[in-house]
């Protein structure tokens, strides 16, 4: 009950932080052309701050195998992930399929997760999941290209070259290779790291200020985000006990748990900003992150408190 209602304690912090930054994208505060500039910032540098200050810890063989395991276990959920939205989603024009499943495939793990992983695992569970973010930024530079842009988007160079999946790999080196650092620059990253779950919320309710809560009501809407909310998680609670997950190691209960506060987050705002980015209806991906972030606040809590039950 305490993983429920820490849970349901951070859901609705950043929900409140949601309606604080429309608020402010209303009064004319956040204009597009500033939360464009704040995320970029978020990308390239509180993304990978992030998960250096993971990765900035003692190294433990022990651990470091737990990772790979939560590794594997991100790499599982979004190849179901996305062979189910390949079969379950098949009505409406190319570009409408695209971000549909788009935001059924990709969650907001890199924004939301961390601060949810953190108030209920602390530091060890930040560090696992991190790995789910590397594999999740390596899935949407290249399954995600794939979906809006076809095979034309696939580009290895875009598929290494971003910021969640550079940050990844620098962190897993100053974690091999334990260089030392010095303390300023520690405390630099550990400060940009703060700033994700405020900035990143404030932002995301700018891009969703102009949303109106009937357009949410629309099938087009309601179904990929039932298939992002409950489907995907309800999939993956499926596999982690037929994997029997609890038993892989000594924190098995712990990286399951990880993986579902992962997997059961809103749509990925970066599906937003890809699909401008593109000149595509980026207001119908909003849309679906608006209904997604609504149902979270039950979801995420409920999900979470039936994986820990069902593992342990």
């Amino acid at each position: 009950m305490e993983t429920v209602l820490l849970t349901l304690h951070q859901v609705v912090l950043m929900l409140a932080l949601l309606i604080v930054g429309a608020i402010c994208a209303r009064l004319g505060w956040f204009t597009e052309a500033v939360a464009q500039g704040l995320s970029k910032f978020l990308l390239w540098f509180v993304t990978p701050a992030l998960l250096l200050n993971a990765y900035n810890r003692p190294f433990e063989a022990q651990m470091a195998l737990n990772l790979l395991f939560a590794g594997v276990l991100g790499a599982i959920f979004h190849l179901m992930s996305a062979a189910l939205a390949q079969v379950l989603i098949r009505k409406g024009d190319r570009d409408k399929q695209a971000i549909a499943r788009m935001s059924m495939v990709y969650s907001n793990c890199g924004f939301m997760a961390f601060p949810l992983i953190s108030s209920v695992l602390g530091d060890t569970g930040l560090f696992y999941g991190s790995a789910f973010v590397g594999v999740f930024n390596l899935s949407l530079w290249t399954h995600g290209q794939y979906l809006l842009r076809g095979r034309n988007g696939l580009k290895l160079r875009s598929a290494f070259c971003n910021a969640g999946v550079l940050g990844t790999l620098a962190g897993l080196l100053l974690y091999l290779l334990q260089p030392p650092l010095p303390s300023i620059a520690s405390d630099v990253i550990a400060s940009l790291a703060s700033l994700n779950t405020p900035l990143a919320m404030l932002v995301i309710g700018s891009f969703l200020a102009h949303c109106h809560l009937r357009t949410l009501l629309h099938h087009d809407v309601i179904y990929p985000a039932l298939l992002r909310m409950l489907v995907c998680p309800l999939c993956l609670l499926g596999l982690l006990c037929l994997l029997h997950v609890s038993h892989w190691c000594t924190a098995g209960v712990e990286l399951g748990l990880v993986t579902m506060l992962c997997a059961s987050c809103p749509s990925a705002a970066s599906s937003v900003l890809m699909t401008a980015s593109l000149g595509m209806d980026s207001g119908y991906g909003s849309r679906i992150i608006l209904l997604t972030s609504l149902l979270s606040v039950a979801a995420i809590p409920l999900l979470s408190f039936t994986t820990t039950l069902i593992l342990v």
